[in-house]
This record gives structure tokens, sequence and C-alpha cells, in this order.
């Protein structure tokens, strides 16, 4: 009776193993996109800028002459989104 659930128990166990392994290790595309570096844009008129900046938050607001800098959304319209110096 042992040599049957030794036999079947260790293959079950090592593909739950395998298949817990692999969703642990599961990286989400939101944490991959906080990690790109972006141009910043100035807040009136949108326009890029070529200063570097995250948008993982920190202490320091990225700027550009004493301006602060933001992300443009999705649709292309607006800069709502503040970012951040890269450390």
């Amino acid at each position: 009776m042992k040599t049957n659930f030794s036999k079947m128990g260790f293959p079950i166990a090592v593909v739950v193993f395998a298949i817990a392994g692999a969703f642990a290790s599961n990286i989400s595309r939101a944490d991959l996109s906080t990690a790109i570096e972006i141009n910043g844009r100035l807040p009136v008129s949108c326009q890029e800028t070529n200063v570097k900046c995250s948008t993982v938050p920190n202490a320091q607001f990225c700027t550009s002459s004493g301006q602060q800098l933001y992300r443009l959304n999705g649709a292309g319209t607006d800069c709502p989104d503040v970012l951040y110096k890269k450390i």
C-alpha cells in the first residue's frame, strides 16, 4: 500500500509544486510599466521634455527648470499624473 502511494503521490506533488512556482513567480504588467523611463511633460501644454522621470513614488518630484513634470494620460489629451525623480 505504501509503495502505491509513493508511485502516485510523488508525481502529483511535483506537478502541484511546479504550478505553484509558476504562479508565485508571475510578474504583473503593471509592475513592469512602472519601471520604464518616461519623458516628463510640462503641466499646462503637455509638451514633452528630454528629462527622464519615473512613476515609482518617492520623496522628490521630477522637475525641469523649476517646473514639476507630469505623465500624459492614455487618451493623449491631458497630463494628470505626477512623475518622480529617478533614483
